[in-house]
């Protein structure tokens, strides 16, 4: 006899297949102690019936859950949409699920959804922090919850984390642009107390100095500071920028928009390099030179390393596992547009 809901039970399989409950309950887990037979005759019932096993309740007896969480500030940003992508490839072929959460770059809300997923009790967790200082790992580390940390590493935590070259990369930009002969540089970035906004930062300031020019900055709080207003008093005037590296995917649509409102011309009026590509770049005239993390990778590696610590939450001291980019000329730089727009 089903549920009223009409949903099988194992109760109904067991009855169905004539074995006992314990029986089908091996034939469900593939116990190695069933008689083959036995088994094919627990599956031929669960078929007949459509019976499906409920995965929560497996999970709780097998204290798993068979679910990772993976926590960001910002799910739209195409830097983490593609990360995203590669983590739930990876948990597929695990046999996992991947729960998103955002925490919008608020820490408390962060420290919030780290609470509920240690009370869903998720196999492991992916986060990029929304900021570089300590965050509060405790109710995942009690529970021995693996956590994989990318992008943004934390200070103070002995976690698995994935970077990528933020410094040395940011170097490399700004010295392109100063191999084109801009001696006004000038450097646009949200939220400096972040990992990456500074490491960035300190790369574009070693070129600056190395070449002996000016360091010229604009670093905010949030990017929605980043008005055309704000922009205007750097791309305007006698003592105007001659070049912009943004710091982000965020900052590069806060400038652009900037640009476009103030009529300024790339690369005649200013010239543009993003730290971070995304799919339009190649279709913004004359197509935007920017620096390419591989946020694929990135996703790839943090789900590799997380289902290794799944797999064997031995005592292992943490990886610190490093990227490098990829500098992608277009001509928003200088150089000659290579793309049709």
């Amino acid at each position: 006899m089903l549920e009223k809901n009409g949903s099988a039970t194992l109760v109904d399989v067991a009855r169905e297949a004539g074995v006992s409950l314990k029986t089908a309950s091996r034939a469900l887990n593939n116990s190695p102690e069933l008689r083959p037979a036995t088994a094919a005759r627990v599956r031929m019932a669960m078929s007949a019936l459509n019976y499906e096993p409920n995965e929560l309740a497996r999970g709780l007896k097998a204290k798993r859950s068979a679910a990772i969480a993976m926590i960001a500030p910002n799910l739209a940003d195409p830097f983490t949409a593609a990360a995203v992508q590669a983590v739930q490839v990876v948990a597929r072929e695990n046999g996992y699920v991947v729960i998103l959460a955002s925490s919008g770059g608020d820490i408390a809300v962060e420290e919030s959804e780290l609470q509920v997923m240690a009370r869903r009790q998720m196999d492991g967790v992916i986060l990029i922090a929304a900021s570089s200082g300590k965050s509060n790992l405790k109710p995942l580390l009690a529970k021995k919850v693996p956590i994989v940390v990318f992008d943004e590493p934390l200070r103070g935590e002995e976690v698995d984390t994935i970077t990528v070259t933020n410094r040395k990369s940011a170097r490399g930009a700004t010295e392109h642009l100063l191999g084109h002969g801009y001696g006004r540089i000038l450097a646009v970035g949200a939220r400096p107390y972040l990992y990456t906004c500074s490491e960035r930062v300190a790369g574009y300031r070693i070129a600056i100095k190395n070449a002996e020019a000016e360091v010229i900055e604009l670093l905010v709080q949030h990017e929605n500071e980043l008005t055309p207003e704000v922009l205007s008093k750097f791309v305007s005037g006698p003592n105007r920028v001659q070049a912009i590296f943004s710091l982000n995917w965020v900052c590069t649509m806060r400038v652009l928009r900037g640009l476009n409102v103030l009529k300024k011309r790339i690369p005649k009026d200013v010239a543009l390099i993003s730290f971070d590509d995304f799919e339009l770049a190649e279709m913004i005239p004359p197509g935007l030179t920017a620096v390419r993390q591989p946020s694929g990778d990135l996703g790839y590696q943090a789900a590799k390393v997380l289902f290794e610590r799944i797999a064997d939450v031995g005592n292992h001291p943490a990886r610190k596992i490093v990227l490098g980019t990829e500098l992608i000329i277009r001509g928003s730089c200088g150089c000659p547009s290579t793309v049709w727009v």
